[in-house]
């Protein structure tokens, strides 16, 4: 096998070594040669600052020595395949040889060296970490400038963090140790030359003995700063040891680690030998969060902590930051550690955790940033105004130049800092304290294994703290966005009216901050993540009421009432990467063997083979969850050795286990890199059958069903509203802005209100009359919400809101104020409240004139149902019409959503209550294009008022027996959207918990799979997004529900977590539907193209597939032993494992001509029911002999779907219908008015309920009793 590529997912980017040696000798930082040469021996040789050089850059087959000249031929034992040089030979050159002859200064003799990093020639391989970076390496790596010195210092480590020019981030450990040399002084310059020698060499006359720093720098691609430490320390020990050159050394070294993969997040861990000291990667806990090596408690250990909220504070706000300290290393850490904190926000400002002396200037540069530098700069820092300055030796955290007065730094917000303390409270941040209970480790082993798991445990519960606060800080924002033709807006100034006065300057500025725009776009895209889990075992049903702020408790109870049937999903799920010890299992590659590398089998593409060696027989017989890493992991070797198809297939068999560690974007690298030879193979695997190239590949697919498919359909934030319209608006800019001002987001309301405003004599709207309605709407709204806080606590349950207040008036209780609630009417007076009556429970409505001895005024008689209740008379004189059509408007509300068993109507009859009294004040002034007839535009939002009096809602006897209940999935939507398929779960009951109540699936026309709570009927939160419409859904298990979509995918979702990050991707066309074996180990799914493909219930491996000849329209299956029947519209087929046809079954009617069939069943007695989509027309055979048993025709313009219960075979109707019929007799026993649509998704829950889901007309579904 020939020269491998780059290991995508390689621990090493890049190695290398900066300082001096023989080969640059000593120069002087920033010193003329001119100047020098003028003042010979005038700068001693330990005061001066020397210019450090880029000695070494080596990575996966680059070895670069810009300085040196007479390595190459000591290389000759690396494999020609392995190793080249981006440089040609050059001869050997002494120090004064490199200095320019004039007119040029140490700068150009810098870009000389790093210009010999850059590859030239034909044949060289470029390095995989750009120049910009590189040659910002030497001031970093030595930071306090390059000083020799007389006694050996100690070694020390310390670590960075780079940004190229694209702003990508990668992560180093610089290991900084000294090297004994004899320096001698240039003869007329400043300069020195250098000689290495051994530690116990005395030195010569005319030499000094100096130690002389080098600095060896990893470079990886994520952030593994204490396991780039441990592999640099076996480095510096084997350059102490190793009688080779110092090239030699590092050029084994690179090409060692250059092989070894970080793993992919998860519980599997990497482990490798270096030089008999074994190295362990860690695995990121999470997919969506990096991966953390280094302890989260050293800011602890510096900051009290409210200087620790301040500064995260500081961050979320975007501040410009500069953090001190005496020691380098500690800068990077407490820096990664901080904004380790405030995730899931990602600072995307400008970040260098340390500067270098000469670098200290640009914390004077505009913009926001974060950077660190030494405490010697401190006097100058606090003089540059705006900066945070936060010193970690003192503790400190100031505002520079504001003269000690701190009031500018932004405060955390009380509520939340309060429960972070007490957080806090119970973790020990000092390890010798936290251990003092403990006996004595017997062993070094022992004891870095106690240290090791007293860190990861301190380290998560600082995460869980941190995001619990952060949940707090942020969990209602999204109950402020609205969704407007596809672009999401969020109502800044509702938010920062519901945050505590003190708080509001603090949300204010993180609103305007670009972290805040990301984790806005992510919340409002249903990102699942471990910040939605948390923010779901966080709910407010779970908090003590002392804990939540009064105004977020009365917004809480507003939004409650008027935005039922939703929920957070339950406490109690899987807390990503935050309830785990750390990994479960480790995977150790082969032992790296150099000298082998002499040999042909010995090149890495010998050392990847070994390892997928080791990984194939670990995947025959490994757990189910540790399938996804070991398959990842394979896939990236596969592809690293240049077998790209193999990769594409373990890339195609990981979305089945987990679609959250599809690396979409280095998949789509490989399909791009494949030759024309190799396309056409990849065409010709059974995974890619039946379309192009371009649409079939698995790019095609998954850059569209990764963990991109939570992200929305590319919708825009806009973080402030639009003006009110200040010009004529038409329909569809007044829906526009109704939905933007969050007035109401149902198209007919909206339509219906415009009809209102313009009293349906013009197709526009002025905006006068807009302004003027939305003032009113407002301050109704404030009125409302100030009413609701006067009112004593228990007054209003969770499901009531205000709706209307009168003026002061006179009733039969007194003096005092009507209020209006969703369930009830009460009068206030003085400090008390009094329920007049509920709506429910009211009988009739009477306008009349109360007449005495001094004055007649317009009063309103309220009559109730309820024995021995008097009627009640108020006195509301010009506001009595208004309350008139207000109340009654809510009560047939009321009634119909009894009478219909849909509760939602109530919510929006009260939200026709709010529009109809915004539409009456406003039409009191003459601006208004509704001035003139106020009543008829009152009148036309009374949409449940004329329902009623039309008796649409009044369902027949014999459907209200059988109606149990209707919802609403596409409440809080601006349109509906048809129930495609419905599925009943019952849940695991040996749980014991809250999470195996039984679940309703809903899958949506919008692509969308909503979850219903069965015992309550509340929606779930979090749902799936498809790209297209999901058109079946099959339980597998107790763990599992598998989702057909049309666009050709099977989504696998988790129970319990409501997540999908499971796909499968073989069909090449519309999934229509899914069924599963009696004994439940293989799945059955069918495309519109007549493929059935056959799973492993258990592994989600293909195990077979049948195509059916001739068939375009398979929209159904059913298993019948080893047999299937598959329905394609024109007839009913049934065909066996091959794919033969063993016998057809067509439906004809009166006249022998072909019907269609819709749907069919195998019933319980063994006939085969099957309804046609044309007319009503149903025909069963026997399984039998197939001959025609009874041939049914009803009163129906067509069926679309079946389910049978306790002999009864439940057929919907396109008409909306339901037709039940005895499976005996085949008699029609009754028909259910059930949908003002065709009913498009059945199912059965056991024998008590079935659930019909409708188009999207109607777009309810309702739960009937059996």
């Amino acid at each position: 096998m020939g020269s491998s590529g780059k290991l995508h997912n390689s621990l090493m980017e890049i190695l290398v070594v900066v300082g001096m040696d023989q080969h640059t000798g000593l120069v002087p930082d920033n010193l003329p040669v001119q100047s020098s040469e003028r003042l010979p021996g005038s700068l001693p040789l330990f005061t001066t600052a020397f210019e450090p050089q880029v000695l070494a850059a080596c990575a996966h087959e680059v070895a670069n020595f810009p300085n040196s000249s007479s390595i190459f031929d000591s290389m000759a034992s690396f494999a020609t395949s392995t190793w080249s040089s981006t440089i040609p030979p050059s001869p050997a050159r002494g120090v004064s040889s490199s200095i320019p002859p004039s007119g040029k200064g140490v700068k150009t003799r810098r870009s000389q060296s790093l210009r010999r990093l850059t590859p030239t020639g034909k044949h060289s391989v470029a390095l995989p970490v750009g120049s910009d970076v590189i040659s910002a390496l030497p001031p970093l790596c030595l930071p306090g400038n390059a000083y020799v010195y007389k006694d050996r210092p100690k070694d020390h480590v310390h670590y960075l963090v780079l940004t190229d020019i694209s702003g990508a981030h990668s992560y180093a450990t610089v290991y900084t140790f000294y090297r004994k040399f004899l320096a001698s002084q240039v003869r007329g310059k400043s300069e020195y030359t250098i000689r290495a020698v051994p530690l116990n060499d005395a030195g010569e006359e005319g030499t000094k003995i100096c130690f002389v720093p080098l600095c060896c720098c990893m470079v990886s691609r994520a952030p593994y700063f204490f396991t780039m430490r441990d592999c640099l320390t076996c480095l510096v020990q084997q350059l102490h040891k190793d009688v080779r050159t110092m090239e030699m050394v590092v050029a084994e070294f690179s090409s060692n680690l250059a092989l070894v993969p970080y793993p992919p997040p998860g519980q599997l861990a990497i482990s490798f030998q270096l030089n008999k000291f074994l190295v362990t990667v860690p695995p990121p806990a999470d997919p969506d969060r990096r991966v953390l090596d280094m302890p989260l408690h050293y800011p602890f250990l510096s900051f009290s902590l409210d200087a620790i909220l301040t500064l995260v504070a500081c961050i979320l706000t975007e501040q410009r930051i500069v953090f001190l300290a005496s020691d380098y290393a500690l800068l990077t850490i407490v820096m990664e550690s901080l904004l380790t904190y405030v995730q899931p926000f990602v600072w995307h400002n400008v970040y260098v955790p340390v500067l270098s002396n000469s670098m200290v200037d640009l914390v004077e540069a505009p913009g926001v940033f974060m950077m660190g530098c030494h405490v010697s700069h401190r006097e100058k820092i606090i003089k540059v105004p705006g900066i945070v300055v936060a010193d970690i030796q003192s503790g400190e955290v100031l505002m520079a130049d504001c003269h000690m007065d701190n009031s500018e730094l932004p405060c955390f917000p009380r509520a939340a800092a309060d429960f972070f303390k007490e957080k806090c409270g119970t973790m020990k941040f000092q390890y010798d304290f936290s251990s003092l209970h403990a006996p004595t480790p017997t062993s070094v082993e022992e004891a870095r294994r106690h240290r090791d798991a007293w860190q990861q445990e301190l380290s998560r519960d600082i995460q869980t703290a941190f995001l619990q606060t952060m949940v707090r800080l942020f969990r209602d924002v999204k109950e402020y966005v609205s969704t407007v033709n596809h672009r999401r807006y969020l109502n800044k100034d509702k938010f920062l009216a519901a945050q505590e006065d003190g708080d509001q300057p603090f949300f204010r500025e993180v609103c305007q901050s670009h972290m805040f725009k990301k984790f806005l776009q992510d919340r409002m895209d249903q990102k699942r993540d471990y910040y939605s889990i948390m923010e779901e075992t966080i709910q407010w049903q779970g908090e003590e009421k002392d804990q939540v702020p009064e105004n977020k408790l009365i917004r809480r109870r507003k939004i409650s009432a008027n935005s039922p049937g939703q929920k957070n999903r339950r406490s109690g799920v899987v807390n990503f990467g935050l309830e785990v010890n750390g990994p479960t299992c480790t995977f150790q590659l082969p032992t790296f063997t150099q000298a082998h590398r002499k040999t042909d089998k010995t090149t890495p593409a010998h050392f990847y083979e070994s390892c997928i060696q080791k990984l194939t027989n670990y995947l025959e017989n490994c757990e189910p969850s540790l399938r996804a890493p070991y398959l990842y992991l394979r896939g990236m070797l596969y592809a690293a050795e240049d077998s790209s198809l193999t990769a594409l297939e373990d890339f195609h068999n990981l979305c089945s286990v987990d679609v959250k560690l599809f690396p979409a974007e280095h998949v789509q690298g490989i399909i791009n890199s494949l030759s024309e030879v190799e396309r056409s193979q990849l065409e010709q695997k059974g995974l890619y059958k039946g379309g192009p190239m371009e649409r079939k590949t698995m790019l095609g697919k998954l850059r569209r069903m990764s963990t991109k498919i939570d992200r929305g359909q590319g919708l825009i934030i806009a973080l402030d509203f639009d003006q009110l319209p200040q010009r004529d608006v038409d329909l569809h800019e007044f829906s526009k802005h109704i939905r933007l001002l969050d007035i109401a987001v149902d198209s007919e309301v909206i339509e219906r209100l415009f009809q209102s405003l313009t009293l349906e004599d013009t197709n526009y709207l002025d905006p006068d009359t807009f302004s003027i309605f939305y003032d009113c709407w407002k301050e109704t709204e404030l009125d409302n919400g100030r009413v609701a806080c006067q009112l004593p606590e228990d007054c209003l349950t969770r499901e009531e809101g205000v709706l209307k207040v009168s003026r002061l008036m006179r009733c039969d209780l007194g003096t005092g104020r009507l209020i209006l609630t969703h369930k009830r009417l009460l009068f206030r007076t003085g400090d008390r409240t009094e329920e007049v009556v509920r709506i429910r429970d009211i009988e009739n409505l009477e306008k009349f004139q109360h007449n005495t001895v001094l004055t007649s005024a317009d009063a309103l008689k309220i009559y109730s149902k309820v024995d021995g209740r008097t009627p009640f008379s108020a006195i509301l004189k010009e506001e009595r019409n208004q309350w008139f059509m207000l109340v009654l408007e809510l009560w047939c509300g009321r009634n119909i959503a009894e009478g219909t068993k849909d509760s939602q109507v109530v919510h929006q009859a009260a939200q026709n209550v709010l529009l109809i009294n915004a539409v009456v004040l406003s039409g009191d002034y003459e601006e208004c294009a509704h001035f003139e007839g106020v009543e008829k535009a009152a009148e036309n939002l009374c949409y449940f008022t004329k329902r009623r009096k039309e008796g649409k809602d009044n369902l027949p006897e014999e459907t209200t027996q059988v109606l149990i209940q209707r919802v609403n999935p596409s409440s809080g939507e601006s349109v509906r959207n048809t129930v495609e398929a419905l599925l009943y779960t019952s849940g695991d009951n040996s749980k014991g918990d809250n999470r195996s109540s039984p679940q309703l699936w809903c899958a949506m026309g919008s692509g969308q799979v909503k979850v219903y709570d069965a015992s309550t009927w509340i929606c779930d939160q979090q749902f799936i997004q498809a790209n297209n419409r999901v058109c079946c859904l099959l339980a597998v298990g107790t763990e599992q529900v598998w989702a057909g979509s049309f666009d050709t995918t099977i989504y696998v979702i988790d129970i319990q977590t409501h997540t999908a990050n499971k796909q499968l991707l073989d069909h090449v066309d519309m999934v229509s539907d899914l069924t599963i074996s009696p004994d439940l180990s293989t799945v059955y799914s069918a495309s519109l193209n007549g493929q059935i493909i056959l799973w492993s219930a258990a592994t989600l491996q293909k195990q077979g597939q049948i195509w059916l000849k001739n068939v375009h329209r398979l929209v159904s299956i059913k298993l019948v032993g080893e047999n299937l029947w598959c329905c394609t519209k024109n007839a009913l087929l049934l065909v066996n494992r091959e794919g033969e046809t063993l016998h057809t079954l067509e439906m004809q009617d009166e006249g022998s001509s072909p019907l269609q069939i819709e749907c069919f069943l195998l019933s319980q007695d063994g006939m085969i029911w099957a309804a046609s989509g044309n007319n009503g027309r149903l025909t069963v055979w026997d399984s039998y002999d197939y001959s025609v048993v009874k041939t049914i025709s009803v009163s129906c313009r067509g069926f679309s779907k079946m389910v049978q219960t306790q002999g009864k075979i439940w057929v919907g109707g396109k008409c909306g219908n339901i037709h039940i019929f005895n499976q005996g007799t085949y008699a029609e026993e009754k028909e259910l008015v059930a949908h003002e649509d065709a009913i498009r998704s059945m199912c059965a829950a056991f024998d008590r309920y079935i659930m019909t889901g409708s188009g999207s007309k109607d777009g309810k579904i309702a739960i009937w009793r059996v």
